[in-house]
């Protein structure tokens, strides 16, 4: 697949073949590099069996400079288009689409910016498998821009019908949930302030009507003890005569209540909190708390892990980062799915495991 990126060095340029230069990147990514330096010292570690095992004929590991240069200028949307591919191949195949949920959400690159040349840090969207632990696409986000185009743009690239779609209420949009129809997804967008009218509509269907479905869970962990009721409602009279009607099919309200306890004193704060969620398909109050509840992966689990573990937001790759944000996709969903017990303790084992035992985590 990393052959499939076109490679824009002239030909007497072309010292080191792109797709090794490539692969041996996301290596390093996964044994805990985050640097252009960490892929130098990774390919100067296992020079001699890198070029054994690929018959290369590298006379030396190439310099940090080199590899930037060559990262630098590849096209991003010609590394997302193999990456698509790559992550496709991980999922389960036979798996039900209806039982998956894709979180669709952004991420700012915080250190990309570059004052010199007057450009802000990059942002990226993500689209999420929740439920397979997997990074299924990225798209940046134009300077000018914001999430909401990309995200429509996303909606319309990725081969997600019948699946759950979750979205953060700055996507509560029209044209998304059009987007969602015609990519034929289940769209469960939250629903805030951005469209107070609606908001308002909606409040007064939940106060005023009795919910299709009903649905209560109890959690309790570290400290934390949280009740969540789900109740899903018709939408029919909140956006009855208006250009949403079409478009919108259920309300789903969630009560939070969580208790926290203080270990000191054993003390009890309590904070309560409802959100609003619309949905364009039909949904039980069980599935909705679950689809609604696992968006959050992609900030817990994703963004965290990338911040945290990868060092995403310290990096100050300012030229392209978005080559190097998705070697770090590709490092990702080869832990993920490898059943690593924290991402943190993959890379350490990954580069403890030997060339060897790491070539099979890449290909598995």
């Amino acid at each position: 697949m990393l052959g499939e990126v076109p490679d824009p060095r002239r030909a007497e340029g072309k010292l080191y073949e792109l797709p090794y230069v490539l692969l041996f990147s996301i290596l390093a990514v996964v044994t805990g590099g985050n640097s252009f330096r960490s892929i130098e010292t990774f390919i100067k570690v296992h020079h001699d069996r890198l070029n054994t095992a690929f018959d290369l004929r590298w006379k030396r590991a190439p310099s940090h400079t080199a590899i930037r240069g060559i990262l630098k200028g590849l096209d991003p949307r010609e590394v997302e288009r193999v990456f698509r591919q790559h992550a496709v191949g991980l999922l389960n195949a036979t798996a039900d689409p209806s039982r998956r949920t894709i979180a669709i959400d952004g991420k700012t690159l915080r250190r990309s910016f570059d004052n010199f040349n007057d450009r802000k840090a990059a942002q990226i969207l993500h689209a999420f498998d929740t439920d397979a632990g997997l990074l299924l696409a990225h798209i940046d986000i134009e300077e000018k821009s914001n999430e909401i185009p990309a995200a429509q743009q996303l909606l319309g690239e990725l081969d997600i019908a019948r699946c759950t779609v979750t979205l953060d209420a700055m996507h509560c949009q029209k044209k998304t949930f059009e987007a969602a129809a015609q990519a034929g997804a289940r769209a469960v967008i939250q629903l805030k302030d951005n469209q107070p009218t609606l908001l308002k509509n909606v409040e007064a269907v939940c106060a005023t009507e009795r919910s299709t479905s009903k649905d209560v869970t109890y959690n309790a962990a570290r400290n934390r003890y949280e009740a969540r009721t789900v109740d899903v409602f018709p939408a029919t009279h909140a956006v009855a005569d208006t250009e949403w009607e079409p478009l919108v099919t259920n309300i789903v309200r969630v009560e939070r209540t969580v208790r926290h306890q203080n270990p000191r004193d054993g003390l009890l704060t309590t904070t309560s909190e409802t959100a609003h969620y619309l949905t364009n398909c039909a949904v039980s109050a069980s599935a909705a708390g679950g689809a609604t509840r696992n968006h959050w992966h992609v900030e817990n689990t994703l963004h965290y892990t990338r911040d945290v573990t990868f060092q995403e937001d310290q990096s100050r790759i300012r030229h392209n980062p978005g080559v190097f944000a998705r070697l770090r996709s590709f490092g990702y969903n080869i832990l993920s799915r490898n059943k690593t017990a924290t991402f943190a303790q993959g890379r350490y084992a990954a580069a403890l495991a030997g060339l060897d035992a790491l070539l099979k985590w890449s290909v598995s």
